[in-house]
C-alpha cells in the first residue's frame, strides 16, 4: 500500500539524495521490515514512525540492531537518525575503531555523529536501547562522506538540493550575484545584492518559503542544516536562519553578531568576536527568549542544525542547543541566508539606516566600516512535511 505518509517519505528522500556521495545503509527507513538489517530482540517494526509507515522501536535491553555497510578508506562520514527516546547509534569497524552518540529525546530529534575510517573498506552502524524503562524508537538512519580525504577529488562536499534552488519552495530574496556559485555551495553577500523589503532593517540575501507554500508553525515538520563560514567586518551583525510568522513577527532568529547586547558569551562590540546566539518568542510569551551558543571569529566556520517539530524548535551550533515551544502562526516560514542588520554595534540604533532605505542602510554601513558580509554554506540539507 503506497499511502501519503510514504509518498511524504520518497519526496523527502529524492530532494535529499543528492546529498549524499554514497547511499550506503540499505532500508533506512525501515520500509521494508528487517531487510538489512539484523536484529537482536527485544526489537520490532512500529507503525510510529517519523516518516512514513515504519520505524525501529526497541523495547529494552539487549535489543540492538545492525548491518554491515561499505565506506571508502580514511574519509570523514556522520551518520544520523531520526530518534525518540533514549538510547545510542554508532559505527563498529571490529577492528579498534568505535563511535556512538548516546541521546534522550522526548519528541523525534535528528542525531548525528562525524567520524573518519580508518583502513578497513567496510564497517557496522547500529543503533540499540540505552539501559532505559521506556521503548526507544529509531527512523530515517543516514551515512554521508562528508569529507573525502582519500585524493579522488571531486566536489568538497554534499550537493545543494534541488528542493531549495528549483523555485517550487524557496523564493530567492537578492539574485544579483546569484547565492548558487556551484553545485555544493551557497554564497549569500547582501552588500552586493543589495536587496531591501518593505520594514526592512538592511540589506538581505536570503531563500525564504514561497507565500503559498507557508502553513501553520505547530503543522510543520522540517529539518535544517548547514556548515557556515563567516566573513564578517568588525562591528557587524547579521541573521542566518529565522522563522517569520505571518506579520513578519519573530519565532525564530539566529544571529552572528560582534555588538554590545546582554546575556551574549562575549558581548563586546567591534572587538572581532562574534556571538552566536538564538531569540525565539516562547508559546503565550510576549517577549523573546535569548539562547547565547558561543563565539567565533571572521574567516572561522560551524556547522548548525534546526529542527522545527511542529512548533517545538531546536537550533544546534558550537556544541549547544537552544529548545523551545515556539508561538503557533497559520502562516509562518522558514530562510536561511545573510540578512545583515543596519544597526550601531553599540547597541543604540539611533537613526542608523532607519530611514528604511537602501541609500540609508549603505550610509549606516559605511559609517559602521561595513565592508565585508560574506556567509558561505556547504553541506546544505533541508527536508520538510509542505
Amino acid at each position: 500500500m503506497f499511502n501519503k505518509k510514504s509518498l511524504i517519505l520518497v519526496t523527502t528522500l529524492s530532494a535529499t539524495a543528492c546529498l549524499t556521495q554514497a547511499a550506503t545503509i540499505n532500508n533506512a527507513g525501515l520500509e521494508s521490515g528487517w531487510s538489512g538489517w539484523v536484529e537482536k530482540e527485544p526489537a520490532a517494526i512500529s507503525s510510529s514512525a517519523y516518516q512514513g509507515s515504519s520505524s525501529l522501536k526497541i523495547k529494552g535491553s539487549p535489543g540492538r540492531v545492525h548491518q554491515v555497510v561499505s565506506v571508502e578508506k580514511n574519509t570523514e562520514y556522520t551518520l544520523s537518525a531520526y530518534v525518540k527516546g533514549k538510547g545510542q547509534i554508532g559505527i563498529n569497524d571490529n577492528n579498534g575503531l568505535f563511535k556512538n552518540k548516546k541521546f534522550n529525546e522526548s519528541n523525534w530529534t535528528k542525531v548525528s555523529k562525524t567520524f573518519t575510517t580508518k583502513n578497513e573498506t567496510t564497517l557496522q552502524v547500529f543503533a540499540k536501547h540505552n539501559n532505559s524503562s521506556s521503548d526507544v524508537r529509531f527512523d530515517n538512519f543516514e551515512l554521508v562522506a562528508t569529507n573525502d580525504n582519500s585524493g579522488g577529488g571531486g566536489n568538497s562536499g554534499a550537493d545543494i538540493p534541488s528542493i531549495i534552488t528549483n523555485g517550487n519552495l524557496f523564493d530567492l530574496e537578492g539574485s544579483d550575484p546569484h547565492p548558487l556559485v556551484n553545485d555544493s555551495t551557497l554564497v549569500f553577500v547582501p552588500l552586493e545584492a543589495q536587496h531591501t523589503t518593505s520594514n526592512g532593517g538592511g540589506w538581505r540575501h536570503e531563500y525564504k518559503i514561497k507565500p503559498s507554500e507557508r502553513k501553520a508553525m505547530h503543522d510543520t515538520d522540517e529539518s535544517f542544516s548547514a556548515n557556515y563560514k563567516v566573513e564578517m567586518s568588525d562591528g557587524g551583525k547579521t541573521i542566518v536562519a529565522q522563522h517569520h510568522g505571518s506579520d513578519t513577527s519573530t519565532l525564530m532568529k539566529v544571529y552572528i553578531a560582534d555588538s554590545n547586547e546582554s546575556k551574549l558569551t562575549d558581548s563586546v562590540a567591534s572587538n572581532g568576536i562574534f556571538d552566536v546566539y538564538v531569540r525565539m518568542r516562547g508559546e503565550g510569551d510576549s517577549s523573546e527568549t535569548v539562547f547565547p551558543l558561543g563565539t567565533i571569529r571572521s574567516g572561522e566556520s560551524f556547522d548548525l542544525t534546526m529542527t522545527n517539530d511542529r512548533g517545538r524548535v531546536k537550533v544546534t551550533a558550537l556544541g549547544k542547543t537552544a529548545d523551545l515551544t515556539v508561538e503557533d502562526d497559520s502562516s509562518a516560514y522558514f530562510k536561511f541566508g545573510n540578512y545583515i542588520q543596519s544597526q550601531y554595534p553599540g547597541g543604540d540604533r539611533d537613526d542608523c539606516g532607519s530611514r528604511g532605505d537602501s541609500e540609508s542602510f549603505a550610509e549606516c554601513f559605511d559609517e559602521i566600516g561595513i565592508t565585508t558580509s560574506k556567509i558561505t554554506l556547504t553541506d546544505v540539507s533541508y527536508s520538510s512535511n509542505h
